[in-house]
Parts: C-alpha cells; sequence; structure tokens
C-alpha cells in the first residue's frame, strides 16, 4: 500500500507551542520513552517471551501518569480499559501505543504496529466527534486510589485522546526511538486508518543497549473479532 503524505514537519518552537497548549512538554514525553527503553533492558533471556516489550508498556503508561500527574496536575484515567492520564478540565487525555517505520516521520503515514481493540475505536470516533457506544468510564476497581478521575457520559464523548506513538530501532549498540504525539481520527479492522493532528517529535537516541528477548505480543488493547 502507498504511503499517505501528511503535513510538514513542525519547527522545534512550533512543536513547544503546541505541546506547551496541551498542557505536556517534550521533556516529559521523551522521559516516558526512557523509562520504557529502561525497563526494557531488565529483562534477560531466561525471562518468558514478551517480557521486555511488556515491560516497557507497562513503564511508557506509569511515567506519562506520574510526570503529568506530578508536574501538571493531571489525573489517571482508564477509559474502556485503556490506561491513560488526563488533563485537570477533562478535555485531553493520553496514551501510550506502539507505532510502525513511518513513526515521527511527517512525509509518511504511522499505523500502530500492533492490532488493537474496540477501546481503542471508541477514543478515535469520540476524536472525530461520532456517536459512540455508552462506555463505563468510572473507576471503580479497588486499587483506582486517589488519582483516579471518572467522566461523566459528556465528559466521555467530547474528550480528545492522543497517544505517544513510538518506534524503536536498534543499531549497532544504540537505539533510535521515532515518536510523536498523534490523536486517531478513523480506526478500521484494528489499526489507525486515519490522523487528526499530528506532532512529529525529535527522535530519542540511547545507548548501551544489551542482547535481550524480542518483543513479543507487547503492548495489549482489548482483543476483538471484527466481523
Amino acid at each position: 500500500m502507498a504511503l499517505s503524505l501528511v503535513k510538514p514537519s513542525p519547527e522545534p518552537d512550533d512543536i513547544n507551542a503546541q505541546l506547551g497548549g496541551m498542557g505536556t512538554r517534550l521533556e516529559y514525553l521523551h522521559d516516558v520513552l526512557r523509562a520504557g527503553e529502561a525497563a526494557r533492558r531488565t529483562a534477560v533471556p531466561n525471562d518468558p517471551l514478551g517480557t521486555a516489550g511488556r515491560r516497557a508498556y507497562e513503564a511508557h503508561v506509569r511515567t506519562i501518569r506520574e510526570v503529568h500527574i506530578q508536574q501538571e496536575g493531571w489525573a489517571r484515567l482508564i477509559h474502556g480499559r485503556l490506561e491513560l492520564v488526563c488533563n485537570p478540565d477533562r478535555s485531553i487525555a493520553m496514551g501510550v501505543m506502539v507505532g510502525d517505520a513511518a513513526t515521527g516521520q511527517a512525509s509518511l503515514f504511522p499505523k500502530n504496529a500492533r492490532r488493537r481493540g474496540p477501546a481503542t475505536d471508541r477514543v478515535t470516533r469520540a476524536n472525530a466527534g461520532e456517536s459512540v457506544p455508552h462506555v463505563q468510564t468510572a473507576l471503580f476497581a479497588a486499587d483506582a486510589g486517589p488519582k483516579g478521575v471518572a467522566l461523566s457520559e459528556e465528559e466521555a464523548y467530547a474528550l480528545k485522546t492522543w497517544f505517544l506513538l513510538s518506534c524503536r530501532t536498534k543499531i549497532d549498540d544504540t537505539v533510535r526511538i521515532d515518536c510523536e504525539l498523534s490523536q486517531p481520527k478513523k480506526f478500521e479492522d484494528g489499526f489507525v486508518a486515519k490522523w487528526g493532528r499530528r506532532i512529529p517529535l525529535p527522535a530519542l537516541v540511547m545507548d548501551g543497549i544489551e542482547h535481550m528477548h524480542d518483543d513479543g505480543p507487547g503492548e495489549i488493547d482489548i482483543p476483538v473479532d471484527f466481523r
């Protein structure tokens, strides 16, 4: 399939302005990716297959929550089983997603690297302003904690959900993580088919790589059979 062209990459000052307008910063998002890479490196060959990818995902979710809760007053949100963090006025939420090789490249069209389920479909429909089936968004789980937030049905419909999309590439003894903060607008057969706003971000490069297991199934959204 041919790759679709999108808007040119924004300049650094424009990136900072766009992120600042959303209540986040590039340093926060790079911290998320660093934490994921550090967690990935704790996996060893005798761990179960997929351990590295799961640990990276868990660290991504934990860190994107921690930095925004601590620095910007956001709150933890579980929205249709998506693990997110939500800004104080409940208008913006952020999550994490593994992307393909087009991630972070403004001239290309990225997709999620692994199939996702109905929770991603629902927030994508809300991003596009479409009617979505009612979904329980309140955090009634026993471990929700004091930082959790519950959305009304109206707030859930108005919520705009963004994903920190990242693609990891190993090059000799370094790792390059291409990334962007983007808002899905159309979802088909488990994959993002159209993006709304995209903010391509500078790649993060880390060294000191050690050999370990592959990613395995990694990040998981709720499985679903599409018919």
